[in-house]
């Protein structure tokens, strides 16, 4: 059983470009009590709605268009404030690069509800603690 009591409430922004696994994170978090508060598309879209809305939780898709990846936006974000940001991706060869820009977690697709929870909290729980 997924205790997600400690994620109720928690406000997260998915940038992911991909619509079909948007909806799939939404709906996730949404059966987590967590409130999706915006989606982006790209990193630099990412950026812009992360440092306008502030949220505690944010999946950002690595790979993506636009002028630079996931792994980038994630290092821009994280230089203007503390939150807790999760890598989606389809590729293992970027694990060590996520970390070490700061990035609490390190997820690969396909996303099932019962991975992306456990590593939400996992995630989440070390970021309070740290």
């Amino acid at each position: 059983m997924i205790t997600t009591d400690d994620l109720a409430g928690k406000r997260v922004i998915t940038v992911e470009d991909e619509g079909i696994t948007q909806l799939q994170l939404g709906k996730i978090l949404r059966s987590a009590g967590m409130v999706q508060i915006g989606m982006a598309t790209s990193g630099p879209q990412g950026v812009a709605l992360a440092l306008k809305e502030r949220p505690e939780i944010i999946l950002m898709d690595i790979n993506m268009p636009g002028d630079y990846n996931g792994l980038e936006a994630a290092r821009r974000i994280l230089a203007e404030y503390r939150t807790c940001i999760l890598m989606l991706t389809a590729y293992t060869d970027y694990a060590d690069q996520a970390m070490e820009i700061g990035a609490r977690g390190y997820i690969m697709k396909p996303i099932d509800r019962v991975t992306l929870l456990n590593r939400i909290r996992q995630a989440w729980v070390g970021f309070e603690n740290g």
